[in-house]
């Protein structure tokens, strides 16, 4: 009989496992179903809508690109300028480019734009001058498209054309070249006598549009008006069914589908070009995932009876094992009343230990604390605390001594409950507050403001809360809810105007604005005697982190550190050093205060540093400070002109100045510091030659290798690949 209940037991505990595996397989199966095509048809509605941005982003791009070619076409400057005024011209036309393609949106996709004029064999581009073949020939190679091709496309006007993407082999340095493929739009106008190419680098323009946002298996195509491929994002596509025959007015779309693929074709309103959308009418990766899925499913439900049957033999063992412990039959009837007895007498049991272990749970609430030494006083028994579900740490913190009693006994009156422990020390209250449910909190929060409005009308004293989260009532939690108000006054974000900082709601913002190109520009105004830029630089970051909200500590480090920046060229006597020694601790004690404090104090000793350094630098004509405005500057566009200017001399005067302190010419130290600035980077950066020449102030490639083989025997590259590569 006992084998026969406990068969049944079993059959009992298996049958209910094995009807909700059915239930959870079958529902699972028929909404992955329906689910998978509702979905195909989703990405293709959503591919839609991508598409049409994609469109519309490619048009503002060669709207751009338009207003860019006419921006350039009227600059100041056309053939005959150039005659007469040479290399200086060029440089001008050059930088005015420079400046148009910066600040232009098509930066990011724009490769390069090239200016040349009629029986010139001079191109300017964005980077500087090149010779017209070496550019056409060489920088940029093609197949068809070389200085032969555009000397006839330019030998009479053409308005601007839109070239198809093609492959061009791009100069890096040296021999060096790599492959892009660009789309070219080439032209002149009757404005001026300038004929322009610009090239657009495909693989940018198509980031740029985030074509990569596409379904997977789609295609996009870009028309010209005879049907030419301008742009597409597959090599081979077989447009003739598609486009022949087909005639859409501008800004019109339309719908074409054979067996494999549906086009949305759509012509721009803008330049008259045909866009085409290629999707696949039946997602191929939808068939390997329905019948995966299936498998999946299958393979499941057999692996999931055999389990069953294991969980099963599982699950029965404990009543079999728990029923010859509490005695009776291995049912849940029997259990139940077994159950209640055990429970009866367990509770019996906690009762009589309840007393000993209130005698030990205060001493066990200082130790969790690590506040034994500081001595508690105890207003009501901390067993009260205990029979509260959960509690809540909080310091009340005066800026100076309240009426303790008066203090306890508001506090007492307002939270309406006893429950609490105190901890007293001159100027603060670390109070413990027993809750049975968490939302009793936000009356607690209320209460405190309440106190906090008391003690400014009654006691006309300033008082802060640092209230901790809700913890459930375990001795563990309670250092946890000690640490919770120690952060609270740490980590409070400088923008609450609240006196009250509650730990669950103090938000991490780790978007602090530190620039460091601002700090290096602060730098070199306070060391030039400009103080009023300088207070602008640091309002900017200090309203800027305001807004941010970021916390304490966090301003704190960012006006320390903008401090080091702003100390970086000041030299002090010693009487002056202990002045800023003096204006520093200042601060550091300041930062304990209100905000407006702490900003008051650090200006101090802004206003400090650059009036010491306008002191410094009364007299300009100074070795040390020509040296170091060299170092700053090494790299701008240096004339002998500019440093008389800044010195407040003449330009003769300054070169025997300079001659005569440093023992070479001026020209001749600036190179000099140059190219050591060269050598640093050729050894730290993987930089092109002609990069590093402009970066240390050589806008020209060639002069910049003409001048370091001078004054180091071997040139840029040579240096790089025997002296730091051993090579």
């Amino acid at each position: 009989m006992r084998k026969f209940v406990t068969i049944i037991g079993f059959i009992r505990i298996f049958a209910v496992l094995l009807s909700i595996v059915i239930v959870m397989f079958g529902t699972n199966y028929l909404l992955m179903k329906s689910s998978t095509q509702r979905l195909y048809e989703q990405m293709k509605e959503n591919n839609r809508l991508v598409v049409s941005s994609i469109i519309q982003s490619i048009d503002n791009s060669f709207k751009d690109i338009n207003s860019l070619i006419y921006s350039i076409d009227i600059l100041p400057y056309d053939s005959r300028t150039l005659n007469n005024e040479g290399n200086y011209s060029n440089y001008l036309l050059y930088k005015d480019m420079n400046k148009l393609i910066t600040l232009s949106s098509s930066h990011d996709y724009l490769e390069e734009a090239v200016v040349f004029f009629e029986n010139s064999n001079i191109a300017v581009t964005s980077v500087g001058t090149i010779d017209l073949n070496e550019l056409l020939n060489k920088q940029y190679q093609s197949k068809q498209k070389n200085s032969m091709f555009w000397t006839s496309f330019f030998g009479e006007e053409r308005p601007f054309q839109v070239f198809p993407a093609a492959d061009y082999k791009i100069k890096v340095s040296g021999d060096n070249f790599h492959t892009k493929k660009l789309i070219t739009i080439a032209g002149n106008t009757q404005f001026s006598s300038k004929n322009i190419i610009i090239f657009l680098d495909v693989e940018a323009l198509l980031e740029t549009v985030n074509q990569k946002t596409m379904m997977d298996e789609t295609s996009f195509i870009i028309l010209d008006h005879d049907n030419n491929v301008i742009l597409s994002t597959e090599d081979k596509l077989n447009l003739g069914d598609v486009v022949q025959g087909l005639y859409l007015n501008e800004g019109e779309e339309t719908i074409l589908t054979n067996r494999a693929y549906e086009y949305v074709v759509y012509k721009s309103d803008y330049n008259g070009f045909t866009y085409i959308n290629q999707i696949p009418i039946q997602y191929t990766a939808l068939d390997s995932i329905t019948e995966g899925h299936r498998t999946i499913t299958i393979t499941s439900l057999v692996v999931s009876f055999f389990l069953l049957f294991l969980l099963g033999l599982y699950l029965f063992r404990p009543i079999q094992k728990l029923s010859s412990l509490i005695g009776g039959e291995p049912n849940w009837s029997s259990i139940h009343k077994g159950i209640s007895r055990l429970t009866k007498e367990l509770k019996a049991s906690q009762d009589q230990e309840g007393t000993l272990k209130s005698e030990l749970r205060l001493n066990r609430f200082l130790n969790a604390l690590h506040l034994t030494d500081n001595g508690w006083e105890t207003t009501y028994p901390f067993t009260n605390f205990i029979s509260n579900r959960q509690f809540i740490l909080m310091k009340l913190a005066f800026d100076h001594k309240p009426p303790i009693e008066k203090c306890k006994g508001f506090i007492i009156k307002d939270f309406g409950r006893k429950e609490m422990i105190w901890h007293a020390t001159n100027t603060e209250f670390l109070v413990l507050v027993g809750v049975d449910r968490s939302f009793e909190r936000e009356q607690l929060l209320e209460s405190v403001h309440h106190l906090i409005d008391h003690v400014g009308k009654k006691w006309q004293s300033n008082m802060k809360a640092f209230i901790s989260k809700v913890y459930d009532s375990r001795m563990e939690h309670l250092h946890s809810a000690y640490q919770d108000i120690l952060d609270a006054s740490i980590y409070g974000n400088i923008g609450a105007e609240d006196p009250i900082y509650d730990a669950e709601t103090i938000p991490y913002n780790p978007h602090m604005y530190f620039p460091a190109d601002q700090l290096e520009k602060l730098s070199n105004l306070i060391f030039s005697g400009n103080e009023q830029d300088s207070i602008v630089i640091i309002n900017d970051i200090i309203d800027k982190n305001k807004d941010a909200n970021i916390q304490r500590h966090q301003f704190i480090a960012i006006l320390q550190s903008t401090l080091l920046f702003a100390k970086r060229h000041l030299t002090l006597q010693a009487d002056d050093e202990q002045v800023l020694h003096t204006l520093e601790k200042d601060f550091l004690k300041s930062t304990m205060d209100s905000l407006d404090e702490m900003t008051k104090s650090f200006m101090q000793i802004i206003k400090f540093i650059s009036q010491k350094t306008r002191q410094t630098q009364a007299s300009k004509l100074d070795r040390t400070f020509i040296a170091q405005y060299i170092e700053l500057h090494y790299m701008d566009n240096l004339y002998l002109e500019h440093m008389a200017s800044i010195t407040d001399t003449s330009s003769k005067y300054f070169s025997k100045f300079f001659k005569k302190t440093f023992g070479v010419n001026f020209i001749e130290y600036l190179h000099q510091t140059r190219i050591h600035h060269a050598k640093e980077y050729l050894k730290t950066e993987n930089s092109t030659i002609a990069e590093i020449g402009e970066k240390v102030g050589y806008l020209n490639a060639t002069t910049f290798a003409s001048t370091f083989k001078k004054y180091t025997g071997v040139s840029p590259k040579q240096y790089r690949d025997k002296i730091i590569k051993g090579e």
